[in-house]
């Protein structure tokens, strides 16, 4: 059944992936299809390999631009209930920079911007797209490989299910299957891009509870004030959100040993890294008693994430380390310039290819800047930066201008986060899909 013979039916689009991408690409597709009161031209599969969408992670944080994606796919009133105020335009404290590996920290600089950020316990937001969902599910489907036949795409599972489409997206993860089979039908079946590399960085994460923390440590900063490079901020009212992270440089690009350890070891891990930490952030990871240790995994830039009528977006297109935030808005982003363009009137058959290419041509570049911004903070955060090439963790004698001016370079390195638009780029979608 190709294109050509039946122009007029509706276009099959398969999602590969219900993450936090997937699910916002499925509930988008049907609030701007409800919005536009038209009859739906689209034919919806989600495909997700756990047999249960479980409510997994900690917090994750909505910058303004996407937050108003939120608003624009009849989101924003659901989500509103999960925070302490409703999103406004005021310029708002983001993060708190301090130098805290000395006994006494010292304030280096405060990440102000306008709308401030929202931040969700990931459970909280999984839910509520979960509760948008539209299409089919299909749990228990392990995405193992594609083939185009006849302008259709055959997807096939690893539980030996097959399954037919015009545009496959995938959207499963930071080591994404579809990325692979993309990458092989690219002609590039030896690229980097393959599989993610370490970053020589691990994150120790997880929830303290915000009552037993002020009870040990009254008044302690980070159940008010977001703080970082040990990331701390306030989530559903009842938690701070917790990720320390440690960077080895010498060990980005190498395998990431993987050894089994308890909660227990790894809390006696964290605790001995930060010994020399001031007293706030040693009683902050004293309270993280069941912490998890991730290592911070990157995808190197590829140069397009389409092939065809198959495309990746997320983690599975730009997986990025998470100093700035910005992967689950990124992702979001990503999911709305494609509801935009497949419910659009001009979404048919003939037109995939063309959609596809603008999909291109406006997310990857965004999409891989996300990625070397992400990264480039990160090693600010580290004290990568000139003039403190010198500087061993634990000198309290730095200077403090300098310290000033690496915040500062945070700041303005983070700005488009909220100085850009994600309407900018929908305008420009719509414009060139009418052209």
């Amino acid at each position: 059944m190709n294109s050509a013979s039946h122009p007029d039916r509706p276009v099959r689009v398969a999602i590969v992936g219900a993450g936090i991408g997937g699910l916002t690409l499925s509930a988008a597709l049907g609030a701007l299809q409800e919005q536009q009161k038209s009859e739906s031209n689209l034919k919806i599969d989600l495909y997700e390999s756990a047999s249960i969408i479980s409510e997994i992670g900690a917090g994750i944080t909505l910058w303004p631009r996407v937050w108003k994606i939120m608003q624009s796919i009849d989101l924003g009133e659901s989500l509103v209930q999960f925070l302490p105020r409703p999103p406004d335009n005021s310029t708002r404290l983001v993060f708190q920079l301090r130098k805290a590996d000395q006994q006494e920290g010292e304030f280096i600089h405060d990440i102000m911007m306008e709308g401030g950020s929202t931040t969700f316990h990931r459970a909280d937001l999984q839910q509520t797209l979960v509760s948008k969902l539209t299409g089919d599910l299909h749990l228990g489907h392990r995405f193992a490989s594609y083939e185009e036949v006849d302008e259709e795409i055959r997807i096939h599972f690893e539980n030996g299910a097959t399954a037919t489409c015009d545009l496959l997206i995938g959207m499963d993860g930071i080591k994404s299957t579809v990325r692979k089979s993309l990458l092989i039908k690219q002609g590039l079946p030896n690229s980097p891009s393959m599989e993610p590399i370490w970053s020589g960085t691990i994150a120790y994460r997880g929830l303290v509870p915000r009552d037993e923390l002020d009870k040990i440590f009254p008044g302690h900063r980070s159940i008010t004030t977001p703080m970082m490079h040990v990331v701390a901020y306030p989530i559903s009212r009842q938690f701070v959100n917790v990720a320390a992270f440690v960077t080895y440089p010498s060990k980005k690009g190498t395998p990431y040993d993987n050894s089994p350890m308890t909660a227990d070891q790894i809390h006696q891990e964290l605790v001995s890294l930060y010994a020399s930490f001031e007293k706030e952030v040693k009683v902050l990871l004293d309270c993280l008693t069941q912490p998890l240790k991730w290592p911070i995994n990157q995808v190197i830039p590829l140069e397009s994430y389409v092939c065809r009528h198959a495309l990746i977006a997320g983690d599975a297109a730009h997986g990025l380390p998470p100093h700035q935030g910005s992967g689950a808005s990124t992702a979001i982003e990503d999911a709305y310039i494609l509801a935009i363009l497949l419910t659009s009137p001009s979404c048919t058959l003939p037109n995939l290819s063309k959609i596809a290419s603008i999909y291109d041509s406006i997310r990857c570049p965004k999409g891989n800047r996300a990625l070397d911004t992400a990264i480039g903070c990160g090693q600010l955060l580290d004290l990568v930066f000139p003039g403190l090439e010198d500087v061993n963790e634990g000198d309290g004698e730095v200077d403090k201008k300098l310290l000033e001016t690496l915040g500062k370079k945070v700041s303005a390195e983070w700005s488009w986060v909220w100085k850009e638009s994600a309407e900018d780029d929908r305008g420009r979608a719509l414009d060139m899909l009418q052209k």
